[in-house]
């Protein structure tokens, strides 16, 4: 770091040096007294400006009463776009190409300047500053001194002792000058690669939480229990804590730190011991089953994946005391798990798979981002969350997306596992020529979200580089990190065998559309085989989410330039749709409008992720062990790489990969002709029954059928039956599976439609793409006569704030089918649906005098004061809209 003459010294060096934390030193001995302990987040009164054209100082700025007349107000957290967006300089800028209206924003230094009132004094008491993300450098000012001059790093959290600057019980004012990182992803930075355009300030600014907290002389950090299991027995663990203390003095200091856990209708264990800390120390405090035996726990409740079990979780409080009085405390949940790797040789490469208390688990997710301006709140962050149980996958992967902690938390208490990591294609992984300054950037950032992420229960494991591993000199250092923070999760040094033959995963596309047969080809790259870290296709949203950021005329015809603004990165391959507009008319039917496109492509969007996430979960752990959906969301509105849109809406990639992720689910290989039950809990279920029928289109004549008895093996995909050669079928036909337990009940039910022409891909083109040599013929789906004999009944229930409506659909034709439904409870009548929103299934298919209940889940605030109506609406089945009782 580089520190002003007018600085006071630091705490530690060596802790500054590594985890670029800045501490301000304070004078003066301990008392006896109990010390205010609190923590307030500075989130309002904040005001945001150009740095050009003031001539002021940051001694100056950030005196109290200071005037920030004609500056823009701002909450914090805010990147400068945002705030600059919020005050309406820029307005609309995720519409059609309106973002290219905004200037580079990156070319000049940003103040941020706030006020604050500080508790009032008592005897001991310290004061702390900390900021939780500052991109991507900063000089900052309290009450006119200066306590850091280059607190750099993106991902690198700042503290300060602020003891001696403060204004105890009085007002205080911060002033902060942002210069932001360079375009070009040339910096330790936010990089969104190719997936968007870049953000016009490169996401500067405070982008984290900003505190002032108080403590008593001895401070508590990052506490942290990590726990080992005796696999592969489960029925205790060891578990071992560890924290961080300050002696926030010049003088030495005697603490008692006692580390207690607890859960409700658990025994609690609580541990001390006494520490002596020299002045100014800061140091790791480890309580061991060696030393502590009650940290070896009998039964405990363990954490599972959703899927597996409960995600219980465990509180750890930490507390510091000085002569009795307390000084500071710590509160933290956190599991008791283990996850382990293992790996396994798949088509002459070894892949890497991940076991949870000993039970190996296939991991399926996508590529979670934030906001392109970085804004994001808890009722965004649990959509999120909720929307990937919804789906059934149990995996957010985070590719340099890291410091949303909210997400953690959440994910833990859901039982989804997270899996972060750096990101590709940037300074990150550019770092043969890091300047020292980066090497220490690098080194604190991953200190920095190390500590953040180690004491959470949903991480599985880390990835030091994605495309491609760090050198081996700046990999080293970062294992360095990983075991001084006692990191318990398997790391990766990278998660592409096309760079590192050892990475464990493998990265070769596709990134364009592909029909679904490549996903269950195993002669082909890109398919169902070993462990991905990530894939995927273009993703059109719905029409009604489409009419969100592009007008009738950008809508259609498709491929204009705001159509290809909002697919990829401007010059990158990712900038058309072309790939998947091709496959969409020829397997479908030339499209004819923006509402004809859209229909097709919800279909042909179900298709293709059902067929992904099948393919992988048929093999799984014999030669599937886990894959990445590329992407999870999208950063802006968007049409390329998701599995629901930046409104929430989901389409037909939502709810093809919720079919795909039933707990027990019967599925359709399109390359062998293969039927598989696959069964991703830990529960054999036997006694089942698999129906397969063929039927040609449109009069659903049946050409062959046949069922056949299934055991449903634990944690695994079985394979019971393939189809032989059917004649007579036409053009476009149906293969319709269904599987049912021992008293009839229907445990899965699953529409394909396909074609005697299949699909037939050519060789290798590319990194992102296969090319295709024959298209399937689905255009007999257009044939389909018209139904209107479905009919809907709906009723609500609402309690503290959340409606419930359950759905049943009913088909009362005699003789036609009613396919790709979409009941959608909506705001008012002719309204938008209602968002965010979970249904328990969706996009379903009736069969002839066929009915399905399906419920849908939604906050009442979220109607916008409208009645709810429910549209129902299908390939086949006019538009109707009924008001929701």
């Amino acid at each position: 770091m580089f520190l002003s003459r007018t600085r006071p010294r630091l705490l530690s060096a060596a802790i500054t040096t590594l985890a670029m934390i800045a501490v301000v030193a304070v004078s003066g001995s301990p008392a006896a007294h109990a010390a205010t302990v609190s923590s307030s987040e500075l989130s309002s009164g904040w005001a945001l400006r150009s740095a050009t054209g003031l001539a002021d100082s940051g001694a100056t700025i950030s005196q109290v009463g200071y005037s920030t007349a004609g500056w823009n107000p701002v909450s914090l957290p805010s990147t400068v776009l945002a705030g600059l967006v919020a005050n309406n300089v820029y307005t609309n800028i995720y519409a059609g190409t309106n973002l290219q209206s905004v200037p580079d924003l990156t070319g000049q230094d940003w103040w941020y300047r706030g006020q604050f009132a500080a508790a009032a004094t008592s005897p001991g008491q310290v004061y702390w500053l900390r900021f939780k993300g500052i991109s991507y450098r900063a000089q900052i000012w309290l009450n006119g001194q200066q306590l850091d001059a280059n607190a750099v790093g993106t991902f690198v959290a700042h503290e300060y002792n602020v003891t001696s600057v403060i204004n105890p019980g009085a007002t205080n004012a911060i002033a902060i000058r942002i210069t932001p990182p360079r375009h070009g992803c040339n910096d330790l930075s936010v990089c969104t690669v190719d997936w968007n355009p870049e953000a016009p300030d490169m996401n500067a600014g405070v982008w984290g939480r900003t505190f002032v907290d108080t403590t008593g002389p001895v401070a508590v950090r990052d506490p942290y229990t990590k726990t080992i299991l005796p696999l592969p027995a489960i029925n205790s663990a060891d578990l071992t804590v560890y924290t961080d203390v300050i002696n926030a003095t010049s003088a030495p200091v005697s603490t008692t730190v006692t580390a207690t856990i607890s859960k409700a209708g658990f025994p609690t264990t609580t541990v001390s011991q006494v520490v002596s800390l020299a002045a100014n120390e800061r140091r790791e405090i480890v309580f061991d089953p060696a030393g502590y035996p009650a940290l070896h726990m009998s039964n405990p409740a363990l954490w599972w994946p959703y899927q597996f079990g409960s995600p219980e979780l465990y509180q750890l409080s930490v507390a510091a005391s000085v002569a009795g009085a307390a000084s500071d405390s710590k509160a933290i949940n956190f599991g008791i798990r283990q996850f382990t790797d293992y790996r396994t040789a798949v088509q002459g490469t070894t892949f890497a798979g991940y076991k949870v208390n000993g039970q190996p688990i296939l991991f399926r997710g996508g590529g979670y981002v934030w906001d392109m301006l970085q804004r994001w709140n808890t009722k965004t962050n649990k959509a999120h969350v909720d929307y990937v149980k919804s789906m059934g996958l149990n995996t957010i992967r985070l590719e340099g997306t890291l410091g949303n902690e909210e997400i953690y938390d959440l994910a833990d208490a859901a039982g989804v596992m997270v899996m972060p990591g750096f990101v590709c294609c940037s300074a990150w992984e550019n770092d043969s020529g890091w300047s020292a300054e980066q090497e220490q950037v690098a080194q604190a950032s991953l200190n920095t979200q190390m500590r953040a992420l180690r004491a959470h229960a949903s991480p599985f494991m880390w990835n030091y580089g994605s495309d491609q591993p760090p050198n081996a000199v700046h990999l080293a250092a970062y294992k360095s990190v990983a075991t001084g923070l006692h990191w318990q999760n398997p790391t990766l040094d990278n998660v592409a065998t096309w760079s590192n033959a050892n990475a464990g995963m493998k990265m070769d596309g596709p990134y364009k559309w592909e029909p679904p047969v490549l996903w269950w080809d195993t002669s082909r790259q890109g398919s169902a085989f070993g462990t991905t870290g990530e894939e995927g296709t273009e993703a059109p949203p719905p029409l009604e989410s489409l009419a969100k950021f592009l007008t009738p005329a950008q809508q259609w015809p498709v491929g204009g330039t705001a159509w290809n603004y909002h697919v990829g990165r401007g010059g990158s391959v990712f900038d058309n749709t072309g790939v998947y507009t091709t496959g969409l008319n020829r397997r479908y039917g030339t499209t004819t409008s923006a509402a004809d496109y859209s229909k097709k492509s919800e279909v042909m969007n179900y298709e293709n992720t059902r067929a992904f996430f099948e393919a992988w979960s048929a093999r799984q752990h014999t030669q599937t062990f886990g894959s990445i959906w590329w992407m999870q969301n999208n950063a802006w509105p968007a049409l390329h790489w998701n599995l629901y849109d930046y409104y929430f809406k989901p389409g037909g990639g939502f709810y093809g990969t919720k079919k795909a992720t039933e707990p027990v689910h019967i599925a359709y290989d399109y390359s062998g002709k293969n039927v598989f039950v696959v069964n991703s809990t830990l529960v054999a279920r036997n006694g089942l029954t698999a129906t397969v029928s063929v039927h040609n289109v449109p009069d659903l004549s049946q050409k062959y059928t046949t069922s056949v008895a299934v055991n449903a093996t634990a944690n695994a995909g079985t394979q019971v039956l393939t189809l032989p050669s059917i004649t007579g079928l036409s053009p476009t036909y149906f293969i319709r599976l269904q599987l049912k337990d021992s008293g009839g009940t229907t445990i899965s039910n699953n529409l394909y439609w396909y074609s005697t022409t299949a699909d037939a891909l050519g060789n290798k083109k590319n990194w992102y793409s296969t090319s295709i040599k024959t298209y399937a013929n689905l255009t007999g789906l257009n044939s389909l006569p018209s139904n209107s004999a479905v009919t809907t009944a709906a009723s609500r229930t609402v309690a503290a704030g959340q409606e419930t409506v359950a759905i049943t659909v009913t088909n009362t034709s005699a003789t036609n089918i009613a396919f790709f439904l979409r009941p959608e409870v909506t705001a008012g009548n002719g309204g938008n649906e209602v968002l965010p929103v979970t249904y328990t299934d969706n996009y379903i298919s009736l069969w002839p005098g066929e009915s399905t209940t399906i419920t849908a889940v939604y906050q009442s605030t979220d109607l916008g004061g409208q009645q709810p109506f429910l549209r129902l609406r299908g390939y086949n089945v006019p538009t109707a809209s009924t008001p929701v009782p």
